[in-house]
């Protein structure tokens, strides 16, 4: 959850009538009977490193300390009497919603966890999911704003939350041994007759053009919302699970699901994008158009949650945007992108400090977080090979998290405190907003989205895209001012199952130099890797790999 106050403008006050929230349990989410029981303490995660100038060591320290924070702060690992195993309190003891578990950032944590090696956990965390997600009015599994065990299994349309967490229920699947038994559970879930994927497909099959959505990406205004970051996300995981199907062998719901997919991309393109070739945040159902209140559009509010649309699409489409199928996506979120960017407030302190600010105008334009604001834009910089200025923008986050210049961590008159330099905290402001606006830290340290973003931002400097199991593909996008990074004990997935590899990428002198050696299971059967080289970027191939190097002698720009 993020923004505690900002983001109430879109989140309002109540679900979408014909959406209502019922408390019934989904079908096939507990089928196997077996005990929802996890080798937590088996799990290996990669470790991650970066090199260079100090901000460059402080970045990869505070994405390092935050993750081990978040597991021992917001994550519930063993039943405590309040809430199950696997919940995910949004924020930390007397945080600003502590106790509930929203599905956007559980989705989106869910996703880190399968990334860096946390299987068991994720584990644990998909399972809370199928456990206390309800149905809606048309039977089919829906996921609520978030999950609080005190209310019980409740129902909803956040589908910002369904979707993320669909996209990273099937990355899980896609990593366990196909003799896990906690794998077929996960199938069952999203397989079945009134499954959260079949409940997109239902939208489109009774004749909706778009998906509509309430929450935080959804209408959030008193009114029911087709959002284009919602819906973009509903094709994501459509297209996640279509090769989940294939893979299983069921081709012809992959081929229903990659279809559906198709016309959601044609509907964004045909309702979602304004003269200026920009996404328009939301039309009304029923007259397709932009309400008249809309003020989070690139053209007129500037909401930084726009460039999620680019941003998520890696999450199932992998780290190279030149392969993305819908390539509307590229060019109308690079317009996007270029529009906020453009508005000459956002230009200026961006320039200057490297920050990034989340809405034109909300709290004078000089408020951040890492996720919907700083997070995002870095996200999209990283994708559109922007380094450089991803550079700058990452030297901002790595620093203002660490000094926290007089921001106050209590909210409504509750003190929380800082808990550690180290860890990313919801809302960043500008070194201009002193005596402009009340600088308080919102959701506070540890906000749940607040840290899966970061993370990403990390894993995309690295590179390390493993989406497809095709092949195996690294794009390291270090900023021109870094010398490197290392990862060891990474987890990748290819076509023959998953192996661990050491990975490091070094410049020196104005040579790039890349090695891989895979530590643990068996050769990669087909490796690409991007290195600028001579103007342009450079793709190094080989086949069934245990060991490369590879070189080049041209740095970023």
């Amino acid at each position: 959850m993020n923004n505690c106050i900002i983001f109430a403008l879109l989140i309002g006050l109540f679900e979408s009538a014909s959406h209502a929230e019922t408390n019934s349990s989904p079908t096939g989410s507990e089928s196997s009977g077996l005990p929802a029981v996890f080798a937590l303490q088996s799990d290996r995660p990669g470790k991650l490193a970066f090199f260079g100038p100090d901000n460059a060591g402080l970045f990869g320290k505070e994405v390092d300390e935050s993750f081990k924070g978040t597991l021992a702060l917001d994550y519930v690992s063993v039943q405590n009497g309040i809430f199950p195993p696997g919940f995910l309190n949004a924020s930390p003891t007397n945080q600003p919603w502590y106790g509930t578990m929203w599905t956007r950032d559980g989705g989106t944590f869910l996703r880190e966890l399968v990334a860096w090696g946390y299987y068991e956990h994720a584990c644990q965390v998909a399972q809370l999911m199928m456990d206390y997600v309800g149905t809606n009015g048309d039977g089919f599994v829906s996921f609520p704003r978030f999950i609080d065990p005190r209310v019980g299994r409740v129902g909803g349309s956040e589908m910002d939350g369904q979707t993320a967490s669909i996209i990273g229920m099937v990355a899980l699947w896609q990593r366990l041994p196909p003799e896990n038994p906690f794998r077929q559970r996960l199938y069952e879930f999203l397989h079945q007759p009134s499954s959260p994927v079949r409940g997109i497909h239902h939208f489109l099959e009774s004749g909706r053009p778009l998906i509509p959505g309430s929450g935080e990406f959804g209408g959030g205004k008193g009114h029911e919302n087709y959002n284009v970051v919602q819906n973009n996300l509903c094709a994501l995981a459509l297209l996640s699970a279509a090769d989940m199907e294939d893979q299983a062998g069921d081709h012809a719901d992959a081929k229903i699901w990659r279809k559906d997919a198709r016309t959601l991309f044609g509907n964004i393109e045909k309702y979602l994008i304004n003269a200026k070739g920009s996404w328009i945040w939301g039309i009304e159902t029923n007259t397709m158009k932009p309400n008249k209140t809309d003020t989070d559009s690139a053209t007129l509010g500037g909401s930084g949650g726009l460039n999620g649309v680019v941003s998520m699409s890696a999450d199932a489409l992998g780290f190279d945007s030149s392969t993305w199928p819908w390539q509307g996506v590229v060019v109308n979120g690079g317009k996007t992108f270029d529009e906020l960017y453009a508005f000459p407030q956002r230009k200026e302190q961006f320039d200057k400090y490297g920050f990034w600010a989340q809405m034109n105008y909300t709290h004078k334009g000089l408020l951040t977080s890492p996720s919907y604001g700083q997070g995002y834009a870095l996200q999209d910089m990283l994708l559109f090979d922007k380094v450089a200025m991803a550079g700058h923008g990452v030297d901002f986050l790595a620093q203002t998290t660490y000094n926290s210049p007089g921001v106050i961590f209590s909210y409504t008159n509750q003190d929380y405190g800082r808990l550690s330099p180290y860890y990313f905290y919801e809302r960043m402001y500008s070194p201009d907003a002193k005596g402009q606006i009340e600088l308080t830290a919102g959701c506070g340290p540890l906000n749940l989205v607040n840290v899966s973003e970061p993370l990403k931002v990390a894993r995309l400097i690295a590179g390390v895209d493993d989406t497809s199991s095709k092949v195996v593909q690294i794009i390291p996008r270090v900023p021109p001012s870094w010398s490197g990074y290392h990862l060891e004990d990474w987890p990748i997935r290819t076509s023959r199952g998953m192996v661990r590899a050491d990975i490091s990428f070094e410049r020196k002198d104005g040579q790039d130099t890349f090695t891989l050696k895979v530590t643990e299971g068996g050769a990669i059967p087909k490796l690409a890797v991007r290195l600028p080289g001579n103007g342009k970027t450079i793709w190094k191939r080989q086949s069934n790999v245990t060991e490369c190097k590879f070189e080049s002698s041209e740095a970023v720009q």
